[in-house]
């Protein structure tokens, strides 16, 4: 018996910038998410980022971000090609 979990089809909005340099922060939306409510159920989720190359970066969700409109912070494990990286979809797999 297999269990499948389904991935939820993400956008990556923008990469958290700072004087600091936060490359491997970016901020995702998820579509039909609007409110903080919704958007705290996917805290700690996994998300995986796939190059046209085929590579992947993975990361988790941290917290909300954006206040009221249900934005999300993720981390990846490396840093995102932000120029490649932005506005492409993620694979979002909720806990």
């Amino acid at each position: 018996m297999s269990t499948q979990v389904k991935s939820i089809k993400a956008r990556i909005y923008s990469i958290r910038r700072g004087s600091f340099g936060y490359s491997r922060d970016a901020i995702v939306i998820i579509p039909g998410v609007e409110s903080m409510v919704d958007a705290v159920k996917f805290i700690n989720s996994k998300v995986v980022w796939r190059s046209r190359a085929g590579a992947e970066i993975v990361g988790s969700v941290i917290r909300v971000w954006g206040g009221k409109h249900g934005q999300l912070l993720v981390r990846f494990r490396r840093g995102l090609p932000g120029g490649q990286a932005l506005g492409d979809a993620v694979d979002l797999v909720p806990k």
